[in-house]
């Protein structure tokens, strides 16, 4: 038989309701205090603050000294150096040797060619001497031959006055009328014969003598050749990358060093990255410790991601006199003028999206940054100025991070 239990008291169910929030509230607050442990910690965070300033829009580069004017020394032809008359740096005068090569094989070359001249003009002194000696026969044919036809003639006259008179018959006119007609046609056979080989013989010798020519001014390359062993200053000036030894082997084309004309000025080439291409405008100013320059010129070409351009100073301004090829100068060149801006200093970190600190955590944000000169980034939208910002790289891609 069923009968009611007695009620709990009101402090009892009280007290359990107590208990239940007191585990409630011990599990919540080791979840929160567990929380940030479970975040990927930064080691060694590089934080910079965001200021409001002046945003100088300079690139700073490294520029060598070089001068306006230089003569380039390549060699014209190949050998081994058989001596070196001058030395790094020194001053030359324009028309002084350099060095000097040997080459076995172009003096084989020029003994060869010599003899072969040689042998054609014997041939062609062979073929004049045979050329007279036909000519003195053809003459001695041709007289004898002439004497013939004339004796024929006055045989043929007297005949026909004697058969004119009766004392001659006429068959024997008609001999003497053959034999002067042979001894003419004979003549006049000779006389083309001899003036048909003459022509022949002559073309003959000219075309000797124009292979003689050809074979001559092929003598007088490889003698010039020989004479360009001998390496002249093309102009005057110091000698720059010239440290050639004797005994080296040179190629034609090899680069073996220049010649700088510093009476024609110096100026600065500095290699940039192709980035800043589309900025890169002729008479953008740029500082240096000698002086203020101008970006007189950018080569067109691309090498390894690099563009070269040109620096000189203005027309009113001189460079220092102690400047020497080949030296090294910093310089900064002002693609645009400054301006106010909130300026972050630059880093791996700091790219579209920024880790922001926010207490002990760093917060990820989208940010628009603007432009990127000398360390420094523009920054359009996205932090305020006093802002901690993470310009390392950060460990994750995660939207917070806990600092160590």
């Amino acid at each position: 038989m069923d009968r009611p239990l007695p009620m709990t008291p009101p402090w009892q169910r009280n007290l359990r309701h107590l208990a239940i929030a007191v585990v409630a509230a011990i599990v919540i607050a080791v979840l929160f205090w567990q929380r940030p442990s479970q975040l990927q910690v930064v080691d060694v965070p590089q934080l910079a603050k965001v200021v409001a300033g002046e945003f100088r829009d300079e690139l700073a580069i490294r520029a060598r000294v070089e001068p306006i004017r230089s003569v380039l020394l390549d060699a014209a032809e190949a050998g081994r150096v058989e001596a070196v008359f001058a030395r790094e740096g020194e001053w030359v005068e324009a028309g002084v040797p350099l060095y000097q090569l040997h080459s076995p094989e172009q003096e084989q070359l020029l003994l060869e060619r010599s003899a072969e001249v040689a042998q054609q003009i014997a041939n062609v002194s062979v073929q004049r001497s045979e050329q007279a000696a036909s000519l003195a026969q053809s003459r001695r044919e041709l007289a004898q031959l002439r004497a013939s036809q004339q004796q024929a003639e006055s045989e043929y006259r007297r005949i026909a006055k004697l058969t004119h008179d009766g004392f001659m018959s006429v068959a024997a006119l008609e001999q003497a009328e053959r034999q002067h007609a042979l001894a003419t046609q004979l003549l006049e056979q000779a006389r083309e014969d001899q003036r048909f080989e003459a022509e022949i013989r002559q073309r003959s010798l000219d075309e000797m003598a124009r292979a003689v020519e050809g074979l001559q001014r092929g003598l007088q390359l490889l003698e010039r050749a020989r004479d360009r062993l001998t390496q002249r200053a093309p102009t005057a000036g110091r000698l720059s990358g010239f440290r050639l030894q004797v005994g080296a082997s040179v190629r034609p084309g090899d680069r073996l060093g220049r010649i700088d004309d510093v009476s024609g000025g110096m100026q600065l080439e500095a290699d940039i990255d192709e980035y800043y291409l589309p900025r890169l405008e002729p008479g953008l100013q740029a500082n240096s410790t000698m002086g203020v320059l101008k970006l007189m010129q950018t080569l067109p070409q691309v090498q390894d991601g690099k563009v070269r351009v040109l620096l000189q100073w203005p027309d009113d301004a001189s460079p220092p006199p102690n400047l020497r090829p080949g030296q090294t100068l910093e310089t900064r060149l002002q693609l645009s003028l400054p301006s106010t801006a909130l300026i972050l200093p630059d880093g791996p970190g700091v790219q579209s999206q920024v880790y922001v600190r926010d207490g002990e955590q760093l917060v990820r944000r989208n940010v628009r940054l603007g432009r990127r000169a000398a360390g420094q980034v523009e920054v359009l939208a996205g932090l305020q100025p006093g802002d901690e910002v993470l310009i390392s790289q950060p460990p994750a891609d995660a939207a917070r991070l806990a600092l160590p």
